[in-house]
C-alpha cells in the first residue's frame, strides 16, 4: 500500500512537473495600457509574448469579455472603449501550439472625480500632416510631450476614429437667410451623417437670442428636426453662445469639439471675447471655425463697443480657435459648406490622442505651455498650446 502510494505521488509529481513545464513554456504580459490609466475610445492593448514553442493566439478580455483575438506578432488587439468613466479589468491568454497558456492581467481605473483629485489628465488630440496629408502611421514612441518645457510621460494613447461630443454652433442671424441656411443645414447634416453610434452631438442655433439647443444625444432624427424648424432672424451674438457651448461641453468625457459656422461679426453679444478666451484655456475642447469669408473681415462700430474694440474682439476669436487645436475653415461662398463640414469631420476622424497627467501642477491660475514633438522627419503636428492651471 505505501508503494502504491509511493508511485501515486511520484505520478502526481511528474503530472505537475510537466504542467508547470508547460505553462513556462509560454509567457505574457500587457505592455499597454498600463494598470491605473483610464482609458477611453478606440483603445489598442499591446501585449508582450515570450515562448519556447509556437504561438497558435493571444486573447484579450475586458471584464471577462472577449473583445478580440491576435493570430501573429505584434501582439496588438484593439476594441472600443466609448466615453463610459468605468473600471476595466483588461486580460490578455496567450496559447502555445502544445496546449500551453499563460495570461497576465491589468487593472484600468475610472478618472476619479471629487475635490480631493489633485492630478487632472490632459488629453491633447493631435493631427499630424506630412504634406499636406494627414497620416495615422505614428505610434506611441514617436511622440515626446513637453509641459512648460518639461518632458511628461504618456499615460494614454489612442488614433483614429475616437468618440467624440460636437457642439454644431450655427450662426442663424438674419445675414444668414437664402441660400446661406440653405446650404448650412445641408453641410451640418451631412456631418450628423457622419457621426458613428458612440459619438453624441447638440444642435445650437443662435442669432441675438438663442433660437434652438438640442440635449447631446446621438438620435440623428432629433438633430436633423432641429436644423430644418429653425428660420434666419436678429442680429449676432457670437460670443455669448461659443461661451455657452464651452461650458456644456465642460461635464462631457473625452473628445470635445465646437464647430463654429459664422463670420464672426458680433454685434449683440454681452460676454467680451475675453471671457470666452478664458473659458477656452480653461477646458480641453477644440474649435473649428467655419468662416464666411464672402466680403472679408470689416471694421465696424456696434452699440457695445468701437471699431478698435470690435477689431480687437475678432483677433481674440481667431486666438481662441487657435490656441484650442481646432482651426479656422474659410470660405468663398456658403455653396462651399458641405465641403467645409466633411473636411473637419474627417480630420476629427484622423487625429491622435494622447494623455498625461502634468508633473507640475501647482492651481495658481498660470498658463501652461504644451508642445507635442514627434520623431519622425517630414511630419507636422497640431494640437492646443496649452491651458490655465487651475
Amino acid at each position: 500500500m505505501r508503494r502504491l502510494r509511493n508511485r501515486a505521488g511520484w505520478v502526481l509529481a511528474l503530472l505537475l512537473a510537466a504542467a508547470g513545464a508547460a505553462q513556462a513554456a509560454v509567457s505574457v504580459q500587457i505592455v499597454s495600457p498600463v494598470a491605473g490609466q483610464p482609458v477611453f475610445g478606440k483603445t489598442e492593448v499591446q501585449v508582450a509574448v515570450s515562448s519556447t514553442e509556437s504561438v497558435t493566439s493571444v486573447e484579450v478580455f475586458v471584464n471577462g469579455k472577449l473583445v478580440g483575438t491576435a493570430t501573429q506578432a505584434p501582439w496588438v488587439v484593439t476594441f472600443e472603449a466609448g466615453d463610459q468613466n468605468i473600471k476595466r479589468e483588461i486580460k490578455a491568454v496567450v496559447h502555445g501550439a502544445s496546449g500551453a497558456t499563460a495570461s497576465n492581467a491589468v487593472l484600468i481605473q475610472p478618472v476619479q472625480i471629487d475635490d480631493q483629485l489633485d492630478l487632472r489628465l490632459q488629453q491633447l488630440f493631435v493631427t499630424v500632416t506630412r504634406g499636406q496629408a494627414r497620416t495615422l502611421d505614428l505610434g506611441e514612441g514617436d511622440f515626446k510631450i513637453y509641459d512648460n518645457g518639461k518632458r511628461q510621460d504618456i499615460i494614454t494613447f489612442g488614433r483614429g476614429e475616437l468618440p467624440l461630443t460636437a457642439v454644431l454652433l450655427l450662426d442663424t442671424s438674419e445675414s444668414m437667410q437664402g441660400e446661406r441656411i440653405k446650404y448650412a443645414r445641408r453641410g451640418a447634416t451631412n456631418f450628423l451623417d457622419g457621426l458613428k453610434n458612440v459619438d453624441e452631438a447638440s444642435v445650437v442655433m443662435f442669432s441675438d437670442r438663442l433660437l434652438r439647443a438640442t440635449p447631446f444625444v446621438a438620435d440623428k432624427k432629433v438633430l436633423a428636426k432641429a436644423l430644418e424648424e429653425t428660420e434666419a432672424t436678429g442680429g449676432t451674438a457670437v460670443n455669448d453662445f461659443l461661451y455657452m457651448s464651452l461650458k456644456l461641453l465642460e461635464p462631457r468625457v473625452g473628445r470635445r469639439v465646437v464647430i463654429l459656422l459664422s463670420d464672426g461679426a458680433d454685434v449683440h453679444s454681452v460676454v467680451p471675447m475675453s471671457e470666452v478666451l478664458w473659458k477656452a484655456r480653461t477646458g480641453q475642447a477644440m474649435i473649428y471655425w467655419i468662416q464666411l469669408d464672402e466680403n472679408k473681415h470689416k471694421s465696424y462700430v456696434s452699440s457695445w463697443r468701437s471699431v478698435e474694440e470690435n477689431d480687437e474682439e475678432y483677433k481674440t476669436l481667431n486666438k481662441a480657435v487657435e490656441e484650442s487645436g481646432g482651426r479656422i475653415e474659410k470660405i468663398a461662398n456658403a455653396a462651399e459648406l458641405e465641403g467645409a463640414f466633411q473636411a473637419i469631420l474627417q480630420e476629427l476622424r484622423e487625429q491622435y490622442v494622447l494623455g498625461y497627467y502634468p508633473s507640475d501642477i501647482k492651481k495658481d491660475g498660470r498658463w501652461h505651455e504644451v508642445k507635442v514633438d514627434v520623431q519622425r522627419g517630414g511630419v507636422r503636428a497640431r494640437t492646443r498650446d496649452g491651458y490655465l492651471d487651475f
